[in-house]
């Protein structure tokens, strides 16, 4: 069991600045010794998220070794607390589950051969039910599949608002770029390889014809982790099985040409008329124009699914 820790106010305060920093760059905070099991200095806890909102929230993350490697295969118990001036107020416990994502990816050869390279990208995942405003702590109880159980602990700050649309908000029209010869998607994505199918309608056309949507903001080139990278594949997946009852689409949130040319990552029109500020980003959108849910970090095609099932229509003729 896991026992209340003191937090005076100069030590929250640095935890709050902490914690702010880290889900804006989608990093986290190593343990800070607060439970009875003994830590292992050598694993980190990465959160693969930008934002947690009040109530019910997903709380994904991998396990880092010291040499960059990561930890996959762990039993993991995931307790959460409320942080307090004096002692930290216990919220809920929850098993943590892990999800895998089987990535293709194309490489060419120095002869010019392409080959297909297959990998998996694993993260766990926990769900929360009871968020509240403010700084929370988790504290998780990691079983490897080898060794001694050990503990790490993260801190995140809670927030009531996002500045992205929200579950039950409408989206903007968007006129995000589409294709019209397939071989222009490489001006518009860097999916590899891409999907021409999720390129093709605006979501403004999609909002005309009442249309359910999957809107998926990554960009696999220049993302700076394996985290965010997946996403068009997620997406790429679920689109061969949805596809004739669900629109996909998937819009790049920087300026491809100015990213290309010297690296400069500024984001697009359509992705300051949805308020993002960071990526990635999946959005599952109703006939109605509103979003039924959404997914900020990494995500598994089985996480996704159940709400896309939610809002699909009839096979389109």
């Amino acid at each position: 069991m896991y026992s209340n820790i003191k937090a005076p106010m100069h030590r929250r305060k640095a935890l709050q600045g902490l914690a702010s920093a880290s889900l804006a760059s989608i990093t986290s905070i190593t343990t800070l010794g607060c439970s009875t099991t003994a830590d292992n200095p050598d694993v980190s806890v990465l959160l693969t998220l930008s934002e947690v909102l009040t109530g019910e929230h997903r709380i994904p993350f991998t396990l880092i070794n010291k040499d960059g490697s990561r930890i996959h295969g762990a039993t993991i118990k995931a307790s959460f607390y409320k942080l307090q001036d004096q002692h930290d107020e216990f919220m809920f416990s929850t098993t943590v589950a892990e999800h895998s994502i089987a990535i293709s990816q194309n490489h060419i050869h120095k002869d010019g051969e392409v080959h297909e390279h297959l990998h998996n990208s694993d993260y766990y995942l926990a769900v929360g039910k009871a968020f509240e405003p403010g700084l929370s702590r988790a504290d998780l109880e990691i079983q490897p599949t080898t060794g001694r159980e050990y503990t790490k602990s993260t801190f995140f700050d809670v927030q009531d608002q996002s500045q992205t649309p929200m579950v039950g908000d409408p989206i903007p029209p968007s006129v995000n770029p589409v294709i019209v010869d397939p071989g222009d998607i490489g001006n518009i994505s860097t999916a590899d390889p891409p999907v021409a199918g999720m390129y093709r309608h605006t979501v403004a056309a999609c909002l005309d014809r009442a249309e359910p949507m999957v809107i998926a903001f990554s960009t696999p080139a220049f993302c700076g982790s394996q985290m965010c990278g997946p996403v068009p594949a997620v997406a790429a997946e679920l689109y061969n099985r949805w596809k004739d009852h669900v629109r996909f689409i998937h819009i790049e949130p920087f300026d491809l040409a100015a990213a290309r040319t010297d690296g400069q990552l500024t984001f697009t029109p359509v992705a300051r008329e949805w308020n993002l500020k960071t990526e990635p980003w999946i959005f599952v959108i109703d006939t109605g124009g509103h979003v039924t849910a959404r997914f900020v970090g990494i995500g598994s095609p089985d996480e996704l699914e159940p709400s896309i099932k939610a809002v699909a229509t009839p096979a389109r003729a």
